[in-house]
């Protein structure tokens, strides 16, 4: 069993690695797995800095890559003409499990065969579940109007309808990111609406905190769905329109990361801890803008909240956000 002591240390040391050459198949093994966003600079490299390719050029030498820095699997997309015995052969040699990665329809009306395609080759890989969004941006970002919001909201759930039951037939986990896109109770308003075995949650530790949700609250309403992570720390800092926000190595953040994981481990006892610790500028999360606010106008008590608790503070970068981001999970994930 992954206990909170082994993913905190396997966690800082494979954070640490990613910026160190790495040192061969032989190095001690973390149970720590890494997500496909966190290889960004080793893909572009791989793949010549193709845009039209995603995740890996070449799987296997992924893999290998993976196990050189020490972790303990991948989560990943992959060719559609990848060799899967191959694949699950390197795997295996490594001790490393697999997780997928695919990209939801654009629309409910598309063609599902190569969406379909993708989930039997991970069947036939053996991952245990594949991660998914239902967007790909940010929410204060993409959108300047709720009837915007409102539509993309629209068109994804009809693409749900038309996914989760493709997943219930090939008999492979879906696995939805709350990827800056829902607050964390219409996320879980999401998946209260499917009742499949084969539909859950991807649970980032960081994302919703760009949405002012309490990362805590995040962790509580979403491990009962739990079928995935992206495990990662976080800091932030004023900046002159709201606060920026960074993914950092383990101990350096405010987030209580083995009680936030001992929450979604109880919940789920086969989840594999995966850390998505991307390297990049801190996001810009403009809170102190109307247009931020823009698409959820029932949250205007919150926009108060934070802007009152912010300008308190406006001479002095913080460590930790405007809400008690310090606060424990409850044991029992409610």
């Amino acid at each position: 069993m992954t206990t909170r002591r082994d993913v905190m240390l396997g966690g800082a040391a494979l954070a640490v690695s990613s910026t160190i050459p790495a040192w061969g198949a032989d190095r001690p093994q973390s149970p720590l797995g890494v997500a496909q966003t966190a290889l960004g600079h080793y893909f572009r490299k791989q793949r010549g800095d193709s845009p039209n390719v995603r995740g890996p050029a070449d799987p296997i030498a992924t893999v290998d890559y993976v196990r050189s820095l020490g972790a303990g699997g991948v989560q990943m997309a992959i060719p559609l003409d990848t060799d899967i015995k191959k694949l699950r052969k390197r795997l295996d040699h490594h001790k490393m499990f697999f997780e997928g990665d695919i990209r939801l329809l654009d629309h409910p009306g598309a063609d599902t065969a190569v969406f379909e395609k993708g989930l039997r080759m991970y069947k036939e890989l053996g991952a245990p579940v594949v991660r998914t969004v239902c967007f790909v941006g940010r929410r204060y970002e993409n959108f300047s109007t709720l009837q915007q919001y409102k539509d993309w909201k629209a068109n994804a759930l009809a693409v749900l309808d038309v996914c989760v039951p493709i997943a219930d037939k090939v008999g492979i986990p879906l696995a939805m990111e709350n990827h800056k896109d829902r607050v964390v109770d219409e996320e879980v308003d999401v998946l209260k609406k499917y009742s499949s075995a084969n539909f859950g949650a991807l649970v980032d530790f960081g994302n919703n905190i760009s949405m002012c949700d309490d990362p805590v609250d995040v962790i509580n309403k979403l491990a009962p769905y739990v079928k995935s992570c992206h495990m990662k720390n976080m800091a932030v800092q004023n900046y002159s329109d709201g606060f920026l926000l960074s993914e950092v190595l383990f101990e350096d953040g405010f987030l209580d990361i083995p009680a936030m994981w001992a929450v979604l481990k109880k919940a789920n006892p086969k989840l594999l801890p995966t850390h998505e610790l991307i390297t990049r500028d801190p996001l810009k999360v403009p809170v102190l803008t109307d247009k931020y606010w823009v698409t959820w106008p029932d949250r205007s008590g919150k926009s108060a909240r934070y802007r009152r608790t912010t300008s308190s503070r406006r001479k002095k970068p913080t460590t930790s956000a405007a809400w008690n981001g310090r606060r424990r999970p409850s044991s029992n994930g409610s």
